[in-house]
């Protein structure tokens, strides 16, 4: 099966970042968001057609695409996209939670005390969207949550890096708030990470923060919500 109906939502040009960058961003999305389906073949040409941009790009991004695991190549057959996509899921997942865990643990020895406040705010919208079963707005606030605390910890290398693995967060995040069984613990461990930093505890935030990614992973692997294997 090849790539031929992978439409993307907004033109390469138009983008601010590198084009290169754009496109690995764009074919990594297709893949984890499951447009570009296991077995599917990837050819370049077609691919830089459909997305308007050479094929020097497209090849980084299949290279770049294939060092994580979600991409295979068979010489004289062509690039196909990977059968375990959960699996580079799951490793990437638990470098994310070291990273975010660091992160955490800097936010609580940095952060402002107006930050403590937003910070909080975030957290009052997650309660009111996880009592109301909102799952797209607890979404979001999830998001910006995880974020903000990204920013409260002011290390370009880290923020760099955990950016790079947003995809795969994301992947982890729609599938464990899809399951109405799993909204309240997650606002409880989000509401620890939240306290920890607050008090500003750096050991404590840290540990939150990784045993929260790690469990929702773990959920997701044992309620087979996340990106199937075939």
């Amino acid at each position: 099966m090849e790539a031929d109906n992978f439409m993307m939502n907004e033109t390469i040009q138009k983008q601010t970042r590198s084009v290169r960058d754009v496109v690995y961003e764009t074919l990594k999305k297709g893949i984890l968001s499951e447009q570009l389906t296991p077995k599917m073949q990837l050819k370049e040409r077609a691919l830089s057609e459909q997305l308007g941009v050479s094929t020097t790009p497209i090849k980084e991004a299949l290279r770049r695409l294939e060092l994580e695991g979600l991409v295979y190549t068979r010489p004289r057959r062509g690039t196909f996209v990977s059968t375990q996509i959960m699996k580079s899921v799951e490793e990437i997942t638990l470098a994310r939670s070291s990273l975010e865990g660091v992160a955490a643990r800097l936010a609580a020895s940095k952060i402002t005390e107006e930050q403590k406040k937003q910070l909080g705010t975030i957290i009052e919208q997650m309660e009111v969207y996880t009592v109301d079963k909102n799952s797209d707005g607890l979404s979001k606030s999830n998001e910006a949550f995880h974020q903000y605390i990204i920013k409260a910890a002011k290390n370009d290398y880290i923020e760099k890096q955990v950016t790079s693995l947003k995809a795969f967060a994301n992947v982890v995040r729609k599938h464990a708030l899809a399951n109405v069984n799993e909204l309240d613990r997650a606002y409880e461990e989000h509401h620890l990470i939240f306290t920890k930093i607050a008090l500003n505890d750096p050991d404590g935030a840290e540990e939150a923060m990784r045993n929260h990614i790690r469990r929702t992973l773990s959920f997701c692997k044992e309620n087979k919500q996340g990106v199937n294997e075939t």
